[in-house]
């Protein structure tokens, strides 16, 4: 599986499953739950 970080995108290439459980991983780490919104983990990955 592949993660592309942009400035103001996510890309996940990969299997249908792979995507799920990485996106679910993102979503554990992310903690509180106003802090779960996209723009908010790609302005704390680039």
């Amino acid at each position: 599986m592949k993660m592309y970080v942009g400035a103001k995108e996510l890309r996940l290439v990969g299997k249908a499953w792979e995507i799920r459980h990485t996106l679910r991983k993102l979503s554990r780490g992310a903690g509180r739950p106003d802090d779960k919104s996209l723009e908010k983990f790609l302005a704390r990955r680039s």
